[in-house]
């Protein structure tokens, strides 16, 4: 058990050591020579570290803004916040049948890409582990033996990397806007099928979020990442008067308000910038190693990554896709305070982040602005609703405050929900 425990916290949950080791293997299967495997591996596992920094920079200038929403909607609910929620699961006395069902999940994973002609296999290690830990708090919730649980949640969690990954590629490959070389692993492939036909229906393909026009002295807002900063800054300082100066001082850590509003918007430009920067490095390595595994072991397996590896393809949708994912949040949190749903969600920001920014640049490829716009809200409105409904089903969760933040857990919390009500399973 041991051994087990150091593959999936040392390796399998650390995305940095387990993408140096795909390099590695991979680049040694290529028979590359000694310098180009150094080389390739180290740069590869550098990526990675830039891609953290990049995410370090948003979270930075997203956080504050989570309690200023909180404060201007003036309700206490839960957050919708997967890697805490893991967190406690894996620190939980649960935390071997996670370690297990991530584990033996990820063999079947192998073993579908291998004898099926889908040949999706997830390798984002904490995404992998975020999804066998909602798992094994549902079914710890229906009072099941911990052998029923370890086989259960390793089934749900197999075909789940399995298939996400296969829905992510067909939507990737299907437009040019976007790449076939790789897919994504994560538990949002629902929120990116979504937001793919919401943006087909409702939008043009033709006028996207990159091409909207503006005068011809406003032409440097074209620059993505200077157009962002600005927007992001007139955002976060609009927030920012909105809470009030004492909300603002409260995270500042004594630099003037206004200011810190204002760099905080900045701030956000250039994580965003920084993690792009990570993203090529990383995949410049990685996608050509994990296809010189892939031709040994399994044949035209496509590798699932993670969210950050498509924002490259459409930079302004991420910033647009994020804002409406985050109105279409608080819209939810204001309609459950009015129906008075025992469960409230508060919009987390973080998770509007990512949720918005995928889903944006799924429906930009696919429907141009106005489907960004029209389906990143939609996804913001309707995911929390899942969630409410799930959360008090979660087991060991159910008191935490807190709830895995994905399109894939809010549906399966509602398919649950429904079995539970039709079958009377207390």
């Amino acid at each position: 058990m041991s051994v087990i425990n150091f593959l999936i916290t040392q390796v399998m949950s650390d995305a940095g050591v387990l993408f140096g080791l795909i390099t590695l293997v991979g680049l040694l299967f290529l028979r590359r020579p000694v310098e180009e495997v150094i080389m390739g591996t180290v740069k590869a596992v550098i990526g990675f570290l830039i891609l953290l920094a990049g995410v370090g920079l948003l979270q930075e200038a997203t956080n504050p803004i989570s309690a200023w929403v909180a404060k201007l909607l003036g309700v206490k609910g839960i957050l919708p916040q997967g890697l805490m929620a893991m967190g406690i699961m894996m620190s939980s006395k649960y935390g071997g049948e996670v370690a297990l069902a991530i584990l033996l999940g990820f063999i079947l994973n192998l073993i579908l890409a291998r004898v099926t002609p889908l040949k999706s296999v997830g390798i984002t290690g904490h995404l992998l582990a975020n999804w066998a830990a909602w798992v094994v708090a549902i079914l710890t919730a229906l009072h099941m033996s911990p052998t029923a649980v370890v086989i259960i949640a390793s089934i749900l969690s197999g075909l789940h990397y399995w298939l996400a990954t296969a829905i992510t590629h067909y939507f990737m490959k299907r437009n040019e806007r976007l790449t076939s070389e790789w897919a994504l692993y994560l538990p949002d492939s629902i929120g990116v099928a979504v937001a793919s036909w919401i943006g087909k229906i409702a939008g043009n393909p033709e006028k996207r979020c990159a091409d909207i026009k503006v005068s011809k002295r406003m032409e440097w807002l074209r620059d993505s990442i200077v157009g962002m900063a600005v927007l992001a800054a007139i955002l976060w300082t609009v927030l920012g008067l909105a809470v009030g100066r004492e909300a603002v001082e409260a995270v500042s850590n004594g630099k003037n308000w206004v200011l810190f509003s204002i760099f905080s918007g900045f701030k956000f430009a250039g994580g965003l910038a920084v993690l792009i920067y990570g993203v090529r490095m990383l995949l410049g390595e990685l996608v050509p190693a994990f296809n010189g595994i892939a031709k040994t072991l399994i044949p035209g397996a496509i590798a699932g990554l993670d969210y950050p590896t498509v924002f490259q393809f459409a930079p302004q949708a991420v910033f647009i896709g994020f804002i409406f994912n985050l109105l279409g949040g608080i819209a939810a949190t204001l309609v459950m305070i009015a129906l008075k749903f025992p469960v409230v969600v508060i919009p987390s920001v973080w998770t509007n982040f990512w949720m918005g920014a995928l889903t944006g640049v799924f429906a930009d490829a696919y429907g141009g602005r106005r489907g960004t716009i029209i389906a990143t809200f939609i996804i913001g409105f309707l995911v929390p609703f899942g969630w409410s409904l799930g959360y008090p089903l979660t087991g060991p969760l159910s008191s935490s405050g807190l709830i895995s933040d994905y399109t894939d857990v809010s549906i399966g919390s509602i398919i649950l929900y429904l079995l539970r009500k039709v079958f009377f399973v207390h």
